[in-house]
């Protein structure tokens, strides 16, 4: 048996509109999801979700809604994935 740590990067561009993240959206999602006080929080978590195959700029996310509807929009880049196993 074999146990080895891999490091996977993925780089993926995550588009927002500003004016759907309110103070009230703010409010409700740090009351029902996670403690988020930044938009950056949210970008990073939307991003995570994307790479991870769980959102994508025409789906439902949970505790956005329609990605759509709230300007959410992810590029990648062709060959951003690098992977690195240690020894």
């Amino acid at each position: 048996m074999i146990t080895k740590e891999v490091t996977v990067t993925q780089r993926v561009h995550v588009t927002v509109d500003l004016a759907k993240f309110t103070p009230e959206f703010m409010a409700e999602f740090r009351e029902s999801f996670y403690p988020f006080d930044t938009v950056d929080q949210h970008i990073a978590h939307l991003g995570q979700l994307h790479v991870r195959g769980l959102a994508d700029h025409h789906s439902f996310i949970e505790g956005y809604g329609n990605a759509d509807d709230m300007g959410i929009k992810f590029f990648s880049s062709v060959g951003s994935t690098e992977t690195e196993v240690g020894s």
